[in-house]
């Protein structure tokens, strides 16, 4: 999906995922995190990192909020407090979207405010062609280039682990996701002007 990774970007968008009722990332959104990091850290050093995904019932924290904490004790343990603070000043929490489209929507204007043109999105592989397009739908009329990032290796993860349960109703629930995408497309209908 990704073909030629553009040389610069104003920023990586890395998508929320599922966190546990302590308030830590799954091991999906470890993933993303993780690979994130690593395209800030070596490729895209002065890119801003927006992080997605508001509270679920259940949860003591919104998915931003315990991600970008994750992000940041990974960092320092790893990287050191210089990484950790230049972390800090570019990490943007978006908390109020429920779903992809949620997040496009709800980052847009963060976007607009900042004036960024071109930014990469960060998910796996099994969410990204869904979340590229409504992403695209959302950007692309304001002049905002999406990249696709996808993290690679989870998929492999869970059929290593012989997670064929996890696998099928990860592919179930991202089925129904498109059947909500494409059923809210204006098929033959006339746009409002």
């Amino acid at each position: 999906m990704l073909h030629d990774p553009p040389t610069y970007l104003d920023g990586l968008i890395i998508l929320g995922a599922r966190v546990n009722p302590q308030g830590e990332p799954g091991r999906v959104a470890r993933m993303r995190l993780r690979h994130a990091l690593e395209l800030w850290r070596y490729r895209y050093p002065g890119s801003y990192l927006f992080i997605t995904g508001g509270r679920r019932p259940g949860t003591i924290i919104s998915e931003a909020s315990a991600m970008a904490q994750w992000l940041r004790d990974w960092t320092a343990a790893n990287w050191g407090g210089e990484a950790q603070e230049s972390l800090a000043c570019r990490l943007i929490l978006e908390e109020l979207s429920h779903n992809t489209a949620g997040s496009a929507r709800h980052l847009l204007p963060l976007v607009q405010q900042l004036q960024l043109n071109t930014l990469g999105l960060v998910s796996d592989a099994l969410h990204m062609r869904r979340a590229r397009f409504l992403f695209r739908r959302y950007f692309a009329r304001h002049g905002i280039a999406i990249h696709p990032f996808p993290v690679p290796g989870v998929l492999k993860h869970y059929w290593q682990r012989r997670r064929y349960l996890w696998l099928g109703k990860m592919a179930l629930r991202e089925g129904g996701a498109w059947l909500k995408v494409l059923g809210g497309l204006p098929w033959g209908r006339q746009k409002p002007r």
